[in-house]
């Protein structure tokens, strides 16, 4: 293992990231709406874009305005009707979408399942201005500790597509399970179940944990950690730093979908390492109706 200099240097450099990521312009926190749409509906208009929207085959549809201001899609502006297709531009699951502006606003969708398994769909809408006036001065985190990055053993499993409740009442996300890393911890073996996020890059696999902490120190729907690959096949993880954890994007802004903890990964101490609760609650306003 690196010596302790070197892990406490590389995290501080990491945590200076982590704040300055959530006052980027298009981030979780530029987030100012997030309508929903259904198979089936007549096409309806939007609050603070243009046109109509509507689901057609599972896709979102955007059919612009006769005349005046609309959508730039991949750069270049749309007179004619056409698919927004869903996913993040710019993070995580991002797929096969482009950029979408509507002036300074960004607009992407994404696709969600309600608790019977129906499938739906909303737009989010992203506001550059909005982001730029947070203060993350007081979001802290506790003082790395060597002792919380801990050896792990990965044990893959075939993926598995779950239907995650999430923190949007009525509304379902599919996480992807990969496997199971096992640690020990005061004198105990624990095992969490293993997300792993699609990204340009490949797969990331990520933990979401919820302990001891949470709700009171750390943000109450629990917090998450990127892990590394050990290998270039991406088949070995051998430690989990607990130093990196951090609140979901819900502690930050309603117009998400956070997923729950799965049970599997809430344990039964407390880690005193990462970040800790925002100085700000977020008041949760249902979206979906």
């Amino acid at each position: 293992m690196p010596v302790v200099e070197h892990l406490e240097g590389q995290w501080r450099e990491w945590r200076h990231a982590r704040v300055a990521e959530l006052t980027r312009p298009y981030g979780w926190t530029s987030l100012v709406a997030q309508h929903w749409l259904e198979e089936g509906s007549a096409p309806r208009e939007l609050d603070l874009l243009p046109g109509t929207w509507s689901v057609e085959n599972g896709a979102v549809i955007f059919t612009p305005p006769a005349d005046g201001p609309t959508l730039s899609v991949n750069g270049e502006h749309q007179r004619t009707p056409v698919e927004i297709v869903h996913g993040r531009n710019q993070s995580f699951g991002h797929g096969k979408s482009v950029a979408v502006y509507f002036g300074d606003l960004e607009v992407e969708t994404i696709d969600r399942t309600t608790d019977s398994g129906s499938p739906i769909f909303a737009v989010r809408v992203r506001d550059p201005r909005v982001s730029a006036s947070k203060d993350f001065s007081g979001l802290s985190a506790f003082d790395y500790n060597p002792n919380w990055r801990i050896p792990v053993t990965f044990t893959p499993t075939p993926r598995d597509d779950v239907q995650a409740v999430t923190v949007e009442p009525g509304v379902r996300e599919t996480t992807t399970w990969i496997g199971t890393i096992a640690f020990e911890h005061g004198g105990s073996t624990y095992d969490l179940t293993i997300i792993g996020k699609d990204s340009a890059q490949g797969v990331t696999p990520v933990a979401h944990v919820r302990d001891l902490t949470s709700g009171n120190e750390t943000y109450g729907a629990g917090r998450v950690v990127n892990l590394e690959w050990a290998d270039e096949a991406g088949e070995r993880i051998d430690f989990v730093d607990f130093n990196y954890l951090v609140a979901l994007p819900c502690a930050f802004t309603n117009f998400v979908t956070c997923p729950l903890v799965p049970r599997e990964n809430h344990v039964d101490f407390a880690i005193d390492a990462g970040e800790k609760r925002p100085d700000q609650d977020v008041d949760r306003v249902t979206t979906f109706r």
